[in-house]
């Protein structure tokens, strides 16, 4: 716990990143009044009517912890739709496609926890290598009894400092996520409920896989409906329906994710990276990509290897 301690404060090297802001995240939504944390760190408790729908499909460059406090709800990550109950918790990592869909039938409220990535890498230092990996292929835990009790008071005291905050405040906020992270962890190893529905859930899943698995191919929605031996139009209605994204959408995410990653790691000509995420006009990917990230391919690249330096 000393090491903890000690490792508790983010690191200097946080400056120049994103930061973590309320129109940054679309969990959080506009409404939320703070803007920009010291701690890199934003905790937000909120109660959602039976009608609510998220409007918008996102991801973020930071890590997201949502807890399902009471009633119900569907989160579609990483091609699994997870059906989430009070005690539901799923851990999203930076840069994953995600969606949130309510019960309609009954009020649900939720809290979600955003931090910086300097966090995780505090608490693998410490608790050893590989735990991002693992939160990543196994996001979904359930926690009852006591340990809902636990985790929910270390959620309600990182808002309380917020709330009311003195100089030791940030200390213990940073601390907190630490906290947390430690209580995953030992939760992972010994209970992991995950709950998969079945067909059409299942069809669903398996064609959002074959997407991740097949994006630098020429793929139409025939191609992916026809993996799971449904007709496209059924498929296309379904996938819409329980996962928040149209086809089309969740192709060019996939694709734009992996773009990201060639243009910061590899010094490929822009029309080549286009063409090996499955691009065939390199116009139309310029475009996407300004449009969906906010600045040209070139400059996204420009910018990264600034930082980089």
């Amino acid at each position: 716990m000393e090491e903890l301690q000690k490792n508790c404060a983010v690191s200097e090297r946080t400056a120049g990143k994103p930061a973590v802001t309320s129109s940054d995240c679309g969990c959080m939504e506009q409404e939320l009044s703070v803007s920009v944390d010291p701690c890199r760190i934003v905790c937000d408790r909120k109660v959602r009517q039976a009608h609510f729908f998220m409007r918008q499909d996102h991801a973020h460059e930071f890590y997201e912890l949502y807890y399902l406090v009471s009633g119900g709800c569907r989160v579609f990550l990483n091609h699994t739709i997870y059906h989430l109950t009070a005690g539901g918790i799923v851990l999203i990592e930076p840069g994953a496609l995600h969606h949130t869909t309510y019960e309609m039938t009954q009020e649900s409220e939720r809290i979600a926890l955003c931090f910086d990535r300097d966090y995780m890498e505090q608490f693998e230092a410490v608790c050893g290598s590989g735990w991002r990996e693992k939160f990543a292929q196994s996001p979904y835990l359930h926690v009852e009894g006591r340990q809902r009790d636990l985790i929910e008071e270390m959620f309600q005291k990182l808002i309380l400092e917020k709330e009311h905050r003195d100089e030791f405040s940030d200390l213990l906020r940073r601390q907190g996520i630490l906290e947390i992270l430690v209580f995953l962890a030992r939760e992972a190893q010994e209970n992991r409920q995950i709950r998969i529905e079945e067909v059409p859930e299942k069809a669903v899943q398996t064609g959002a896989r074959y997407i991740c698995e097949h994006f630098r191919e020429s793929l139409t929605l025939e191609d992916v409906a026809g993996q799971v031996f449904l007709s496209p139009s059924y498929f296309s209605r379904q996938f819409k329906k329980l996962t928040g994204f149209g086809y089309k959408e969740y192709l060019n995410h996939v694709r734009l994710k992996e773009a990201g990653r060639l243009l910061r790691e590899t010094d490929g000509s822009i029309s080549e990276v286009a063409r090996l995420c499955g691009f065939s006009d390199g116009n139309y990917f310029g475009d996407l990509f300004h449009k969906t990230i906010g600045m040209s391919p070139r400059e996204y690249r420009r910018q990264h290897r600034t930082q980089q330096k």
